[in-house]
């Protein structure tokens, strides 16, 4: 059943692809496709896994979304058409390297000044400015965010971070930590 819906939902996966085969952020959109290709979605062929991660997972759309959107509205607006986004996750306007994946993504928001490659999140993760900041988060390579964790404020995560479930980050965290609690305690 789930390979006839697959084969029924080719032309429309076939179209996006074509969109991303031609946008100039086409490396880091195949990172994140990479990143989310997990449980058995891993093919040889770059074109089967893409169509059956979009067709499954709403995470990676919005994802999809949010590197089109940079290009193109236009482009942004037909992936909608085809295939809708997850309206409790939100990406907001910044640079973010290849290799993003969100689990889940439900009560989601993505607004850091800028973040590296390789960054994990949880749902429920919020990350941008706090009261009197004027920019969000700077967030290093290989960052992973657990669920409901809150990034806030002016500050800087380092490399190969671990930020744990419901933790509160309000200052600058150094490389290859672990950061649990609130108010949050850096643990190397």
């Amino acid at each position: 059943m789930k390979k006839i819906y697959w084969l029924l939902n080719l032309p429309r996966t076939f179209i996006i692809y074509l969109l991303i085969k031609r946008c100039r952020f086409k490396f880091n959109i195949f990172k994140d496709l990479e990143r989310f290709a997990y449980g058995g979605r891993r093919y040889k062929n770059v074109y089967r896994t893409f169509s059956e991660v979009i067709l499954y997972d709403k995470c990676f759309r919005n994802v999809l979304d949010f590197r089109l959107k940079k290009e193109s509205y236009i482009k942004a607006i037909i992936l909608r058409l085809f295939f809708p986004i997850k309206k409790d996750m939100e990406i907001g306007r910044c640079e973010i390297g290849g290799g993003l994946v969100c689990y889940h993504g439900h009560g989601t928001v993505i607004a850091a000044h800028k973040i590296g490659e390789n960054l994990s999140v949880w749902q429920g993760v919020t990350i941008g400015k706090n009261v009197g900041c004027e920019q969000g988060p700077v967030i290093g390579n290989n960052v992973s965010i657990y669920t409901n964790a809150v990034v806030a404020g002016n500050i800087t995560v380092g490399n190969n971070v671990k930020i744990g479930a419901g933790a509160v980050v309000m200052k600058d965290v150094p490389d290859n930590c672990l950061v649990i609690g609130n108010p949050c305690v850096i643990i190397k």
